[in-house]
Order: structure tokens, then C-alpha cells, then sequence
């Protein structure tokens, strides 16, 4: 008796056949390194990773992550789950959200939590507002300078201070002359080194602080060039006094023993 083929059967036939073509194509294979290889000389194999929505994936957005890759890998020998996660990229290089290990009995070795939740992005903000300070200098005739600093480093004791200004001395005809200051100054304890120059000379102090409010230092100032009528040069000594009530963090406090 002749029986009629059902179109059926070759559409599920069909259908299975591609469906383990597209599998295998699917799959990504794995050496004991990690590296991509050959089915025949793999230890690990991942499932093609596909794509979920952050918040879905990890239980909060992420900024400028709209979905994370879906990794799964597992042992080749077994089939048992050898990690399962989720990534930023797609070859699972930048892990997000909860991360697990396990061996091949299935118990879990590791895990791992990718939190980008806590993680305060950089905002602009403003610098805060410099000190004023007042500094008078003794060598072979006197500078008086003012200007203002700014409190480059002061997440400790140590104060890092960068300060800018202006200053006015005599010369030996009675006329006066502007020099203008830059200068940085570590304030450690009770004691500070400075640095500082003007277009005219450079010079080092060091010397005593007290709470940073004043410095009162001795140094050497070294011209740049040999004038007949030089500007400032010679053994120095200074007085720094800075001011500003709102800048707590620049200045040290007063220990009680």
C-alpha cells in the first residue's frame, strides 16, 4: 500500500538540522587560557553572548549603558556551568553587576559583585577661592609683596601652597620697582621650604610655621643677571602672614598636649 509523504516531517527535519547548524555556529570555543580555538581543541565553550537591558541585567542603570552582554560559559567535558555573568563588551573583557564561578560538580569556587552603582562620576566644580597673604623680605633692600594662594594639596597635615602675586622694593636711587612673585611652598608641621621667582631673581626659604597663619623663614635669593644695580639678591629673611577665616583646610590646628 502507498502511503503519501507529509510536507510536515520535512519541514521538521529541516528545521532541527539547521537549528544544530546554527548552534555549532553559535558557539564560541575556548582553550585552558582563554584563547579562541577549534571545537576539537577546546577545554571551555560560551553560547553566543546575548544583549539585556542594564537595569534588567544588574538592578540599576549604569550611565552611558543602555544593556550588557548575557555571558555563559561552560565545560566542554561536562557541560556544567563554568560562569555565568554579564559584560559591557561583548567578549566579556569589562564585567558588570554580579559575577560567579563554579567547578565542574557545580559548586560555586567564586563570585564577584561589578558594582558601578557607588562609583561617583567626575563633576565640574568650581576651584575654591584663594587666601590673600602678605609677605615682607629683608636682602640687600626690602620687598614688600601681596597676592594670593592657592591650597594645592591639603587633604592632610601637609599643605602644598601655590601662590601668585605682586611686590614693591626700593632701589638705591630711591626710585621703587615692581616685582611680580610666583612661588610654592610645603608647609609640614612646623616647619616650611618655598620656593619662588621673580623675572629679575629666584629664591629659597626655610624656616618656621605656626598653624600656617604666618611663616617665618631665612634663605638666599640668586639674581639672574649680574646688573651693576642689582634688583634683589643676598641672604634673606622674610615674613609670610596669610589671611582667610573660610579656608580652614590650608591651615594647621593647634594641638593642646
Amino acid at each position: 500500500m502507498k502511503r503519501n509523504f507529509n510536507p510536515v516531517y520535512l519541514f521538521i527535519i529541516f528545521f532541527l538540522l539547521s537549528s544544530k547548524l546554527f548552534a555549532q555556529k553559535d558557539t564560541i570555543y575556548f582553550d585552558k587560557d582563554w584563547q579562541i580555538v577549534s571545537k576539537k581543541n577546546a577545554l571551555y565553550y560560551r553560547i553566543k553572548p546575548s544583549k539585556i537591558k542594564t537595569k534588567n541585567a544588574v538592578g540599576y542603570n549604569i550611565k552611558n549603558i543602555d544593556s550588557l552582554f548575557v555571558i555563559n560559559d561552560y565545560y566542554i567535558k561536562t557541560n556544567a556551568l563554568q560562569f555565568k555573568g554579564y559584560s559591557e563588551d561583548y567578549n566579556a573583557n569589562y564585567l558588570a553587576g554580579k559575577a560567579e564561578w563554579f567547578n565542574e560538580n557545580g559548586n560555586t569556587i567564586d563570585t564577584k559583585d561589578f558594582n558601578y552603582k557607588n562609583i561617583n562620576h567626575p563633576k565640574f566644580k568650581l576651584p575654591e577661592l584663594p587666601m590673600f597673604y602678605l609677605d615682607y623680605k629683608v636682602a640687600n633692600k626690602s620687598l614688600l609683596t601681596g597676592g594670593l594662594e592657592f591650597c594645592v594639596d591639603c587633604k592632610n597635615e601637609d599643605k602644598l601652597l601655590l601662590g601668585a602675586g605682586f611686590g614693591i622694593t626700593n632701589s638705591y636711587n630711591g626710585n621703587y620697582y615692581g616685582l611680580p612673585d610666583i612661588h610654592l611652598s610645603y608647609n609640614k608641621n612646623d616647619f616650611f621650604l618655598r620656593t619662588g621667582s621673580s623675572h629679575k631673581n629666584a629664591y629659597v626659604l626655610g624656616g618656621i610655621t605656626f598653624l600656617n597663619t604666618f611663616d617665618l623663614g631665612i634663605g638666599y635669593s640668586f639674581p639672574y643677571t649680574n646688573e651693576k644695580i642689582p634688583v634683589y639678591k643676598g641672604f634673606t629673611t622674610g615674613i609670610t602672614l596669610r589671611f582667610n577665616g573660610k579656608r580652614h583646610h590650608a591651615y594647621q590646628t593647634l594641638k593642646m598636649f
